[in-house]
């Protein structure tokens, strides 16, 4: 499976360990005939709406604490296999059906942590946090510094994630000279990352929207993948963006549960 993909897939099927409804809303008329109902495919972006001024359709999805799985240290981590080999002691281990959503989902996630790297990229999960910041060091990092983004929203009242009309109220700022690892939270009865990159690069931005309304702003980051000659030709992102597959950058934000990982 097409590894670009991960951004949506991790986005939507996450819900599956979680079962939880998205926020209540009709969104009907900001959609045009033609286009996608469900708001989470509301992420991607063209390169050329990268600009002071563009208004466009997003959706940042929020997740209620309550339905958020346990955060694990690492010495807890360490003492559970996390292996698709053991998935039947682990599914007996967390009393999980093994037809269920949840059972697929775990499924799902060993595999795509056991795929092998193509070429390229670099790819690996996250157990715990301190896994993650050390494999994402010594993935990009080395003896480099290494610094965290994550997509933040910020509200003079009460917080909307609904889709909404965003505006770019600042020109994007790029971060030159980056490597970049997105890293996307799986279904799993843990908290599990799959985290990921490309050898040659994404251009990175800082970006800042605000609703019509001017109540609520996000700021975080943007990556744009310029090269995509290589995705699957059924990407969603070609059919989001009404683009030729294979044929131009596909940029994209990242849900608010997302970490993405930057060194020089």
């Amino acid at each position: 499976m097409d590894t670009n993909i991960l951004v949506v897939e991790a986005h939507t099927s996450r819900k599956l360990i979680s079962n939880k409804e998205q926020e209540d809303q009709n969104t009907s008329h900001l959609l045009k005939d033609g286009e996608f109902e469900d708001p989470s495919m509301y992420m991607f972006l063209n390169f050329n709406d990268l600009k002071l001024g563009a208004k466009l359709l997003v959706y940042f999805n929020k997740n209620e604490l309550r339905t958020l799985p346990p955060l694990l240290t690492r010495q807890e981590a360490d003492l559970i296999p996390f292996t698709k080999s053991k998935l039947d002691f682990l599914l007996n281990h967390f009393s999980i059906s093994k037809d269920s959503p949840q059972g697929k989902a775990m499924k799902e996630t060993l595999v795509r942590c056991n795929y092998k790297e193509i070429e390229g990229e670099y790819k690996f999960c996250g157990t715990s946090l301190e896994s993650m910041l050390d494999l994402a060091k010594k993935t990009i990092a080395s003896n480099a510094d290494i610094k965290v983004m994550t997509t933040k929203v910020i509200a003079q009242n009460t917080t909307s994630y609904a889709l909404h009309n965003y505006t770019f109220v600042e020109t994007p700022k790029e971060l030159i000279g980056i490597k970049m690892l997105g890293c996307h939270r799986m279904p799993y009865p843990y908290v599990v990352y799959y985290c990921h990159g490309h050898k040659s690069g994404a251009r990175v931005f800082e970006v800042s929207l605000v609703t019509d309304d001017g109540r609520q702003r996000v700021v975080g980051p943007a990556a744009c993948h310029m090269n995509t000659s290589m995705w699957n030709a059924d990407h969603v992102a070609f059919k989001v963006l009404k683009i030729e597959p294979r044929s131009a950058p596909v940029c994209h934000f990242f849900p608010l549960d997302n970490i993405v990982w930057l060194a020089n």
